[in-house]
């Protein structure tokens, strides 16, 4: 069973947002602009539903960092994009990131 078979219609809808936010940027939303994608008015909706979505484990969540969403079973080459653009737009935590993607697939530096 994959991730999205397990989600709810709601969450498939925020999570797809969420790609969408992504693929168009080149970074993940903050908890305001997902509520916005939302149409929620409260940032709290947001942050249940980003909470729901990494409980069930469509995304990962880096604590304190502001557009710290990962969309899980992303392509690598999906992420490595992701990465690049995070590195070339100078965001927090792009090189410590990008470290951590190429450990993970053995790649020394």
């Amino acid at each position: 069973m994959t991730n999205t078979q397990r989600l709810t219609v709601r969450q498939q809808e925020v999570l797809a947002l969420l790609k969408g936010f992504i693929r168009e940027h080149g970074y993940p939303p903050t908890q305001k602009e997902v509520a916005s994608l939302m149409g929620a008015t409260s940032p709290n909706a947001a942050g249940d539903m980003l909470r729901s979505l990494q409980r069930r484990g469509a995304i990962s969540i880096d604590p304190g960092v502001a557009r710290g969403i990962t969309i899980n079973g992303q392509s690598a080459e999906e992420e490595a994009v992701a990465l690049l653009r995070s590195m070339v737009l100078g965001e927090e935590q792009s090189w410590e990131k990008s470290f951590a993607f190429l450990k993970s697939r053995g790649v020394s530096v």
